[in-house]
C-alpha cells in the first residue's frame, strides 16, 4: 500500500533514477488507482482467486464493502466460485491485518468499486441466452459482458431452456438448433436494444474484454 504514496522526490534520491523516470513511475502508480475492483481483488493474492474468480464477485457485488459484508454462504452462491473459494475470500476479509490493508488503501484512493457491476433487476435478469457466429461491431466478450451486465447468464449450448440466440454471420449448428427447438434468434441490434436499460456500451466492456 505505501506504493501509492511514493513521491518523485523520494524516488529521484535512489541509485540511477533520474527525474523522468520517476515521474513516469509516480504517474502510473496513480493511474493504477483507477483500476475497476476486480483487478484489486485479483491483485490481493488472496488463495484460490485468480483472474476469473475476481472478476466474477466483482461484477457480482459491485463494490469493496458489499462483498466484505457477504457471508462465506452468500459468495459460495455466486456463479462459478463454489465453496473453496467463497471461504477464502470470507477468511481473508475477516483478517484484522487485511482490514488495515484495505483502510490504506482506501485512503490512498484507490477505486473500490466495479463498473461493470451486474444489475440485480437487469432487463436479462434470469434469461439464458447463447451467442453464435460474427456480430458486426461486437466481440464474443463484449457481447458476454453486456448480457452478464444485464443480469442475464451466456451459456455454450442451446438447449429448450435457452431464452434467444444472437446470431451473427456464420452463426453454423447452434443456429440450426435453436430453428429446430423454436428458440428465438435476434442480431446484435436487437441485443443492444435489449440490454441499453443496463447504460453499457462498448465502452463501458473493455475492461473485460
Amino acid at each position: 500500500a505505501d506504493l501509492f504514496a511514493v513521491t518523485v522526490e523520494q524516488l529521484v534520491g535512489l541509485e540511477r533514477f533520474g527525474r523522468k523516470s520517476a515521474e513516469n513511475l509516480v504517474a502510473a502508480i496513480a493511474a493504477a488507482k483507477q483500476q475497476p475492483l476486480s483487478r484489486l481483488l485479483f491483485g490481493l493474492g488472496i488463495r484460490h482467486v485468480g483472474a476469473q474468480a475476481a472478476q466474477l464477485l466483482a461484477r457480482q457485488y459491485g463494490s469493496l464493502d458489499a462483498m466484505m459484508a457477504a457471508s462465506a454462504a452468500q459468495l459460495g452462491e455466486v456463479r462459478g466460485v463454489g465453496h473453496i473459494i467463497a471461504d477464502s475470500v470470507a477468511s481473508y476479509f475477516a483478517d484484522p491485518n487485511v482490514v488495515a490493508l484495505l483502510n490504506k488503501l482506501r485512503a490512498h484512493g484507490l477505486r473500490l468499486d466495479e463498473p461493470n457491476a451486474i444489475q440485480a433487476d437487469g432487463p436479462l435478469t434470469g434469461a439464458t441466452v447463447v451467442l453464435t457466429g460474427t456480430l458486426p461491431t461486437l466481440s464474443r466478450g463484449e457481447a458476454t459482458a453486456l448480457v452478464e451486465k444485464a443480469g442475464g447468464r451466456v451459456t455454450s449450448s442451446v438447449s429448450r431452456k435457452t431464452t434467444f440466440v444472437v446470431a451473427g454471420d456464420e452463426a453454423g449448428s447452434k443456429l440450426d438448433k435453436a430453428r429446430e427447438l423454436g428458440v428465438e434468434v435476434i442480431d446484435e441490434a436487437e441485443l443492444r436494444r435489449r440490454t441499453s436499460a443496463a447504460s453499457t456500451d462498448r465502452h463501458a466492456v473493455d475492461d473485460l474484454t
